[in-house]
């Protein structure tokens, strides 16, 4: 029971964060005394470039180096970094939740809760996202709705992937990469001048393993969790017309046998079992697989115009870039001819925004913008298997099988356009006031079908529109002290969903208040970042399973709060620790709904947890750097994490739970004297523990399995650098 939990919990999250805040006001004014200059991020999540620990935004930054350090390369490394957030990839396809917003739909028509941006652009497919961190100079993660610069499904957060620049000297680097499980990777870097005026920068990496989960079935491939990835990425930028054009051009390819997909063990007999009396195999990295397959190919070009004039600058951001994805996977996990599915999916995407903003340090700040963008996509699935005989017709025996054919999907066309706009007012020299607003405006349109036993075919349409906004109180009663609070709202479009013909679903929205505290360390005094929030939202859109495919419904009403915090220390020259932690309660207010898993019965789910929110997670991270007497430069870090447990579902079901559980990583690296060779290990996931990364409930038509991931288990690597 959690009637009187909300309360509780309200009155920690305000006595907590008062209490901190309280403590960092004492400590302010010694950070202020006797400093030296910190190291600084710059970021540009405000769209302007900006020092991230005096930006009034819940905001983290990572760079690349620090990921690398223990063998980190993707979006599930981001999660022992980033306060909550959290990472699951269903069927191979990106799901990104931040402060338990997030959706693990992967049909076409809907959209995710957090936006993802690379470079500026933002990234609609999420079939084309979370393969590959390639060149990437630091990823930018904005917590809480972005309804202002940012705008359509942003209610959780944004996060920006920023690739590093071409360089006005040469410079460039190989590194190859051996491990267990069969891993070996190679990447080759190189930038520098093309001309006077023209810099260049090329990227280059190939990944293959083995797979961490094998096949028990001789005839079907060897391992699944295996990888066979090249990535390029090319740019050239060119002084011109008073500014500076970058163009980007990217492309990828992914050729191996898909995720592990693993079909859980249930008390309920499943189709293989009533038909020949088989089950799948419950050992975590056992498979029993006829087949599996899957094939990527993404590209994509960008035009990134940069100018600055007296008064403002200005940015122009152009882009087009497709994907051509087919999966195919046994979906009963047996070695008999039960079902197999496979999805394809192609996509196109254009997309155009244009922005100005004041220079930085005048009293009045402003930014306007606007932004434009079409895609398109498509996605067919079919399931031919066989289906118990009494599951259609009740006078048929469960062991007679009888053949079908599952064929569903078409074609998606989504536009939207937005314009949008912010003033930030320096009261005086303590306190600075901001206001931004955006209008958005989108449609989409399908053309479905479903076939089977019989085909049907159908056609909708629907716009929604949308006014957002934030407001900021900025406050530095000490010149290394930001406090600051806000007010926002955030808007996620409304969704079709593609081949189900069920009606449009409305678009959600939330309401979010916020207070922040930022503390910039120097020396060996820390750096400290603070925020405690509250999140109310309407029509929360979750992800349910209709009689034949996964669908987009609507809950009336959920409520978020927690506090999270980021600090970090120098403890010695050669030691720093860093650390954060967040506390969540995330729960349904108002929301009934039926579960396929028992019966289609109806469930009035009310103080229910959001789906993967833990309620504490937490990480820590020790760097230990030091420079030798002969020049050489050694380092070791080490990444403890940890999540309490969470459910999948909106249920709650103990079928659904994912236990609490830590994980730990170490890198070691050595440097040579000149810098110009490094050579590295890492070892991920040492305790070894075994974690369910994503699960699905599909069709009761297949008799509501629960497919599932899990997260690597214990591996380890080696690495030679040479830097040129």
């Amino acid at each position: 029971m959690k009637t009187n939990l909300p309360i509780r919990r309200t009155n920690l999250i305000q006595s907590t964060a008062l209490t901190l805040i309280a403590f960092c006001f004492v400590a302010g004014p010694a950070l202020a005394q006797e400093a030296t200059e910190p190291e600084t991020i710059v970021v540009t999540a405000q769209k302007r470039s900006t020092v991230l620990l005096d930006t009034a935004e819940t905001l983290t930054a990572i760079t690349g180096n620090d990921l690398r350090a223990t063998g980190g390369a993707g979006f599930a490394d981001l999660g022992a970094q980033v306060p909550s957030l959290a990472y699951t990839a269903n069927f191979g396809i990106s799901q990104i939740y931040i402060r338990g917003v997030g959706n693990s739909f992967f049909s076409p028509g809907g959209d995710p809760g957090v936006a993802l941006h690379g470079d500026g652009v933002y990234l609609s497919d999420q079939e084309a996202t979370g393969v590959a961190f390639l060149d990437i100079a630091r990823v930018e993660v904005l917590r809480g709705p972005q309804g202002a610069l940012y705008g359509r499904n942003a209610t959780g957060g944004a996060i920006n992937l920023v690739s590093k620049r071409p360089t006005e000297n040469f410079e460039g680097e190989a590194a190859l990469t051996l491990g267990d499980f069969g891993r070996l990777e190679g990447a080759l870097t190189l930038s520098g001048p093309i001309s006077g005026q023209m810099r260049g920068r090329l990227a280059v990496e190939h990944k293959t393993l083995d797979g961490f989960a094998s096949n028990t079935l001789a005839s079907g491939p060897d391992h699944f969790d295996d990888e066979g990835l090249t990535s390029v990425r090319a740019q050239i930028e060119a002084d011109i017309a008073g500014g500076t054009l970058r163009l980007i051009a990217s492309g990828l390819k992914q050729d191996n046998n898909g995720p592990a997909l693993k079909i859980l063990p249930d008390s309920f007999p499943q189709p293989a079992e009533f038909l020949y009396g088989v089950k799948p195999p419950a050992a975590p990295r056992l498979l029993t697989s006829e087949i599996g397959s899957n094939e990527r190919e993404v590209k994509s070009l960008t035009g990134i115009y940069e100018r600055s004039f007296k008064t403002f600058e200005l940015t122009a951001i152009a882009d087009v870039r497709s994907s051509d994805r087919a999966i195919t996977f046994d979906q009963d996990g047996t070695a008999r001819p039960v079902a197999v599915t496979t999805l394809d999916t192609q996509s196109e995407q254009k997309s155009l925004e244009v922005y100005a903003a004041s220079q930085m340090g005048s009293r009045l700040e402003w930014l306007v913008g606007a932004t434009a963008m079409q895609f398109d996509q498509s996605r067919v699935t079919t399931v031919p298997g066989q289906l118990p005989g009494a599951f259609l017709n009740p006078a048929l025996p469960l062991n007679f099988p009888i053949p079908f054919r599952f064929a569903g999907g078409g074609d998606l066309v989504s536009n939207s356009w937005a314009t949008y706009g912010e003033l930030g007012l320096k009261l005086n020299d303590q306190v600075t006031v901001r206001g931004g607003i955006r209008y958005n405006s989108d449609e989409k349109k399908i053309d479905e079908f479903l076939d089977f036993f019989s085909l049907t075919k159908g056609s909708q349409s629907k716009s929604w529109s949308k006014v957002s906004g934030k407001g900021t109180v900025e406050w530095r009663p000490q010149e290394r002290v930001l406090v600051y609070g806000s007010l926002s709202s955030g808007f996620k479009a409304g969704a079709l969903n593609l081949g189900a013909f069920t009606p449009a679903v409305r678009p959600e929205t939330i309401e979010n208040a916020e207070l922040g505290l930022k503390l910039t360390g120097s020396g060996n005094r820390p750096s400290l970042s603070l925020a405690v929030f509250n999140s109310s939202y309407s029509d929360l859109q979750v992800v349910q399973i209709g009689p034949l495919s996964q669908i987009l419904a609507n809950a009336a009403e959920a409520t978020i709060q927690g506090i999270e915090g980021e600090a970090s220390f120098r403890l010695l020259k050669e030691l720093t620790v860093s650390a954060n932690f967040s506390y969540l309660d995330a729960s349904f207010d108002r929301f009934s709904t039926t579960d396929p898993r028992r019966g289609f019965a109806a469930f009035d789910l009310k103080g229910k947890t959001l789906p993967m929110v833990s309620d504490f997670t937490g990480g820590v991270r020790v760097q230990w750097r030091k420079a030798l007497a002969s020049g050489a430069v050694v380092m070791a870090s080490g990444a403890a994490s940890w999540r309490s447990d969470f459910y999948f579902t909106e249920f709650n079901t103990p079928d659904a739970l994912q236990k609490g559980y830590g994980k730990l990583d170490i890198g070691v690296s050595w440097t040579s004297p000149s810098g110009a060779m490094t050579l590295s290990a890492y070892g991920r996931n040492l305790t070894d523990e075994t974690t369910l990364s994503s699960m699905s409930v599909v069709s009761p038509l297949l008799g509501s399995l629960r497919v599932a991931s899990y997260d690597p288990p214990r591996h380890f690597g080696v690495s030679i650098a040479r830097s040129f």
